[in-house]
């Protein structure tokens, strides 16, 4: 797996880019990862989309603080989806 890639464009707004090792996994990541909408009560606006192998979130909060949290909570939930991946995907063909 490609290392990932994040992006601050403004102090409350990143940007991460997780690769796969395939798009059907991506795809995976993105139905699972994306069930889940940030409560309300937390002001963390979190929008997700594919581009081809590679899960882009995009994370928007009132403060600082917010961000972090939703951040953390996100990688949480990333770092399940994707050992449950490694553990019954179908291996990519080479």
């Amino acid at each position: 797996m490609m290392p990932l890639q994040a992006n601050v464009s403004k102090p409350n707004e990143s940007t991460i880019r997780v690769p796969f090792d395939t798009p059907e996994h991506a795809k995976i990541a993105y139905r699972v990862l994306s069930v889940d909408q940030e409560p309300r009560r937390n002001f963390v606006q979190k929008t997700l989309s594919l581009e081809d192998d590679v899960l882009v979130v995009h994370f928007s909060a009132d403060q600082v603080k917010n961000l972090r949290t939703a951040i953390t909570s996100f990688f949480e939930c990333l770092l399940l989806c994707q050992d449950t991946i490694k553990l019954f995907g179908k291996e990519p063909e080479a």
